[in-house]
């Protein structure tokens, strides 16, 4: 995969520091984003009702392997697994005995493995230095043993088969970290999956990096991964096999996040200053993204979005020059748009949840889209989640 060409920009300066946005770096302005329906620029469109005799928990993180389909739910209790669309098995192992944990904070799949990997709130044996990853065999999600990580992940995705890629915070002295002094940082790395041993660290983060992990990391199969690290020039980066290239480069200009805030050497008191700015008059046009990103050889594609706004409710896409930027995404006679809550190949998935009642308008005008789907979340037992697949075009 080659590095995508960039176009030339002006050079522009960057809100809260004295650097210059270099000539091949792209200007993103939310300004010039298009308002499209969802049906105007969606292709490749499938409604998938996710079937099941229980009811399904509100959804909290979502990842989509081909026709299987994993789900963690709010409550932090449950986690299910769909096969096209029909619930196969769920894994709700509470508790604080080996195998069992308080809530599940983040996972991944490995479909050439069969085996779920769960980072969770209480796991055996786990220390302030160290976090147990759990393993579970697919589809009977029994307890297959751990694996213990140096700090914490947030962002995990499989990789190569037999490793992990993820968003880091290594174990550091406390007082180091809120005195802004810790020798170490956050940051992507590479573990082998049996081990737990860091085989390669990727780059250096921030803490707003890792704390947005579970979005700017992409997991397009067992083999590639695609992630985003954001900075006064925010970078997506592509890794496949043992190669990282740097996909894309961009900037949000004047809205971008002061690099000062972006210092992975900053620890806790520049997140401290972060939260601040997030908070001031300034940041009320501050945009941030990257999230979801996609590189498909000479294209790259992420969403972004006003930091104190809409959740990542604009899509970017830049390939050999062309440039699309859409915002809005609502379908006709719906009160809600259609927005990611997953990759799924080299397309999104949504996910629908709640009552016909309060998602479309009274109006009876739909789409065949909308139609369709107020159709089948009406079929829907126990108003259970309604998966959409789609590409944009």
């Amino acid at each position: 995969m080659k590095r995508i060409s960039l176009i030339v920009c002006a050079v522009l300066g960057i809100a809260g520091c004295g650097k210059s946005v270099p000539t091949d770096v792209v200007v993103i302005d939310d300004d010039d984003a298009v308002e499209v329906a969802f049906e105007d620029v969606a292709t490749d469109i499938r409604i998938v009702p996710l079937i099941s005799d229980e009811p399904i928990g509100g959804c909290s993180e979502l990842h989509c392997y081909g026709n299987e389909v994993f789900m963690s739910d709010k409550s932090t209790e449950y986690l299910y697994y769909f096969v096209d669309g029909k619930l196969v098995s769920t894994l709700h192992a509470v508790g604080r005995g080996p195998g069992e944990y308080i809530g599940i904070t983040h996972f991944f799949y490995s479909p050439a493995k069969k085996q779920l990997y769960i980072s969770a709130i209480g796991a055996v044996d786990a220390t302030t230095s160290s976090l147990y990853i759990m393993k579970y065999s697919v589809p009977d999600m029994k307890y297959i043993g751990k694996v213990a990580f140096e700090g914490n992940l947030m962002g995990m995705a499989c990789h190569d088969g037999d490793k992990i890629i993820s968003y880091a915070v290594p174990p550091m002295d406390i007082n180091a970290i809120i005195a802004g002094t810790a020798t170490d940082t956050c940051r992507i790395q590479i573990s082998d999956v049996e081990t737990g041993q860091t085989i390669k660290r990727l780059r250096d983060i921030s803490y707003y990096d890792y704390l947005q992990g579970d979005l700017l990391l992409t997991s397009c199969d067992d083999m590639s991964n695609s992630f985003c690290v954001c900075d006064d020039v925010n970078k997506v980066f592509h890794y496949e096999g043992d190669k990282l290239e740097e996909a894309f480069a961009f900037t949000f200009g004047k809205k971008n996040i002061p690099q000062s805030h972006l210092d992975p050497y900053k620890g806790t008191q520049g997140l401290t200053n972060l939260f601040e700015f997030m908070m001031s008059d300034q940041a009320k046009d501050v945009l941030e993204g990257g999230f979801y990103p996609i590189v498909d050889g000479d294209r790259c594609s992420f969403w972004y979005h006003k930091a104190l706004n809409n959740p990542y409710d604009h899509y970017y896409r830049y390939e050999n020059g062309n440039i699309v930027n859409y915002c809005g995404f609502r379908p006709k006679g719906m009160n809600m748009p259609i927005l990611p809550k997953s990759v799924s190949g080299n397309g999104y998935v949504a996910i629908i949840e709640g009552t016909t009642d309060l998602k479309f308008k009274d109006s009876g005008e739909r789409s065949d889209f909308s139609a369709q789907l107020e159709k089948t979340m009406n079929a829907q037992n126990l108003n259970n989640p309604v998966l959409v697949y789609y590409n944009i075009k």
